[in-house]
């Protein structure tokens, strides 16, 4: 099967969102083609996209160079992969992975960062309000399940 990543003509033009937008609705799946129980496929394909503009702020490398700030940012960028690995499982570790890793941009912007203090925090800001929808999609559906 040929899967164009660009064509002229419009309708035929996959590009790196779509694809992403596809494995995550092909991971929430079972091999019986029917939605995983429990799986919020909105909030991982929303993941997915954070997870995609995180990446590519860190290919840009424009956070700063002085200090333990590069290193601090990278340990930082290491927790959100594991969090985004976690959520696939099981949504609430996910969920207090990424508001732990939410935890550390206040660290990072209250005692390490010299300039843009407040830039990551506000940056982290849809991360921790879908750290807190995994956590609540967990609450609900363990209340459901008893």
């Amino acid at each position: 099967m040929d899967i164009p990543f660009y064509s002229e003509r419009p309708g035929q033009r996959f590009d790196i969102l779509n694809l992403g937008v596809i494995a995550c609705i092909y991971m929430s799946q079972n091999s019986d083609n029917q939605p995983r129980r429990g799986r919020s496929t909105v909030l991982l394909i929303l993941t997915s996209i954070y997870g995609l503009l995180y990446l590519l702020l860190m290919a840009t490398e424009s956070y700063g160079t002085a200090g333990s700030e590069p290193t601090v940012v990278k340990l930082l960028f290491l927790l959100f992969l594991v969090g985004y690995a976690a959520v696939w499982w099981n949504e609430h570790l996910g969920g207090i992975v990424f508001a732990l890793w939410w935890a550390g941009m206040w660290y990072l912007a209250l005692f390490v960062v010299q300039t843009d203090r407040g830039a990551g925090v506000v940056m982290g800001v849809p991360l921790f309000i879908l750290a807190i929808l995994f956590i609540l999609s967990w609450y609900r559906r363990r209340g459901q399940a008893s």
